[in-house]
């Protein structure tokens, strides 16, 4: 029969194991945490970035700014998934861009939005 003593660098070892592995995982969530930040953001801008070529086109085409998101998704096919975002649309006058803002409502459900 084949016994092992555990000694005292088998032990170091295990530990030192044990502790590169939690170090690792922790690396992997830190990196993971900040992939899906930067996808959040960027899916913002995305948002935004439709909206305003929608409110553009309006203008190109109609002469006036939209008074509304309704009419740019009536008449330009916008679509905003309105669980996932607030819009913020503030129109001033026919002939001056909107006031357009974007949130992710996951981060702004504890905050008051006007």
């Amino acid at each position: 029969m084949l016994t092992t003593k555990k000694t005292k660098s088998n032990i170091v070892a295990y530990v030192i194991t044990i502790g590169l592995f939690i170090v690792l995982v922790g690396f992997v969530f830190a990196v993971l945490s900040q992939a899906s930040k930067k996808s959040g953001d960027e899916e913002l801008r995305v948002v935004e970035e439709a909206i305003v070529r929608a409110v553009v086109s309006c203008y190109a085409f109609e002469g006036f700014y939209p008074e509304s998101l309704d009419y740019l998704e009536q008449h330009y096919n916008l679509v905003i998934n309105s669980q996932r975002f607030y819009v913020r649309y503030e129109k001033i006058a026919d002939n001056v861009m909107p006031i357009i803002a974007v949130f992710d409502r996951r981060h702004v459900e504890n905050s008051e939005v006007d």
